[in-house]
């Protein structure tokens, strides 16, 4: 053939014949191939919806006040039960401005109606206890009668809990927490009716 005759033509011949050989034999693996122009996009899962938020929690009720007693007359006016151990202080037409327990002596005073003809602001009595917010309703023998913070002694020290108060405490005086004798000293000005009750 002419084609070999020649040196070059050789050489030309035997690179067409290695290029033939080499396209038949290598063949690229599935995972080089190059992928599609426009492949199909993977669908995004949708998020997991949120749980529902729980359901509000109705709010906590006041537990109900005891009613003023009965046949503690009209007007305004504070109301002394011996018995339960509590007082009530009633406007003009009315409505209770507030109600808490205290301490005092049993079927002491009697039931009776006074009016407060004395106050002070800090008082004693024996034994160096100190007593504040002191509203007198009772002319007694030989002392008065009244509301009053839970004395203190020398030391500015209760004898007596707050959790104590409503029980039969005291030798004659009616106590109260100190926030609650703060608020019926704002309140029973001098001729305040005070009303007691069994």
């Amino acid at each position: 053939m002419a084609l070999f005759r020649s040196r070059r033509g050789f050489v030309v011949a035997a690179a067409l014949v290695a290029a033939f050989v080499l396209a038949s034999v290598v063949r690229l693996p599935a995972s080089a191939q190059l992928p599609p122009l426009n492949p199909t996009p993977t669908p995004t899962p949708a998020p997991a919806p949120e749980p529902a938020p729980p359901p509000p929690q109705p709010a906590p009720q006041p537990e109900p006040q005891p009613a003023v007693p009965g046949g503690s007359g009209e007007g305004r006016r504070v109301v002394y039960s011996n018995s339960q151990q509590r007082v009530w202080l009633v406007e003009q037409n009315g409505t209770v401005f507030g109600t808490w327990p205290v301490s005092g002596r049993k079927n002491v005073p009697k039931p009776g109606t006074h009016s407060v003809f004395s106050r002070s602001r800090n008082s004693s009595a024996s034994g160096g206890l100190r007593l504040e917010y002191m509203v007198r309703f009772i002319r007694g023998k030989p002392l008065a009668i009244g509301f009053h913070a839970i004395p203190t002694n020398r030391k500015g020290q209760q004898i007596q809990r707050d959790d104590e108060v409503g029980q039969f405490r005291s030798r004659g005086c009616v106590r109260q927490r100190k926030a609650d004798a703060a608020r019926m000293w704002d309140w029973a000005q001098l001729g305040t009716k005070v009303v007691v009750t069994r």
